[in-house]
């Protein structure tokens, strides 16, 4: 009776003592207001053909209109009068294109200042001819490396509009209306 006793006290002081750990945890966000300008007109704007084929009236098209790019605005974030620009990194210039190139340029000067009888000279020409076309080549790297970058944020922005167009024509189809 009495090891009970004392089981019952160490269990009421851990029970007491010992918090009790939590494994729930609670996420709060905050919902941002965006406030979106609606265009004039959708037909030139999102460049599609929009016919109510329940012969919705002109109040009613305009507010599906309104409910259907608020929609498609809150699926892909993307707000066709006021496009989202995707800005990509500028290629950084392969530093030591130079030095590459003239100490390649050195050595097969060298071989050929050694022919004509003057290695130095000739290591010396091909050292700055070789420093030209390693520059020049670093150059070019790094242009196409740009080149390449801008397709691909224009290929993004393109289809950030393609995807809010896509979501717009599936809710205004959803309310009745042919799309095309």
């Amino acid at each position: 009776m009495r090891y009970q006793k004392q089981t019952y006290a160490i269990i009421f002081f851990l029970f007491v003592t010992v918090p009790v750990i939590s494994q729930e945890t609670v996420t709060i966000t905050e919902e941002k207001k965006t406030t979106i300008q609606l265009p004039d007109d959708y037909t030139k704007t999102l460049g599609l053909y929009i016919f109510p084929t329940k012969n919705q009236d002109s109040i009613q098209q305009e507010q599906d209109f309104k409910e259907c790019y608020k929609w498609a605005y809150e699926q892909t974030k993307y707000d066709p009068l006021h496009p989202t620009r995707v800005e990509v990194n500028k290629a950084e210039r392969e530093k030591g294109g130079a030095v590459k190139g003239a100490i390649r340029g050195a050595a097969s000067g060298a071989v050929v200042g050694a022919v004509a009888g003057d290695t130095g000279d000739g290591a010396a020409i091909g050292a700055v001819a070789g420093a030209i076309r390693g520059r020049r080549a670093s150059r070019i790297a790094q242009n196409q490396e740009n080149e390449k970058n801008a397709k691909t944020s224009k290929a993004l922005e393109a289809e950030m509009k393609t995807n809010f167009v896509n979501a717009f024509s599936a809710c205004l189809k959803a309310k009745d209306y042919s799309v095309n």
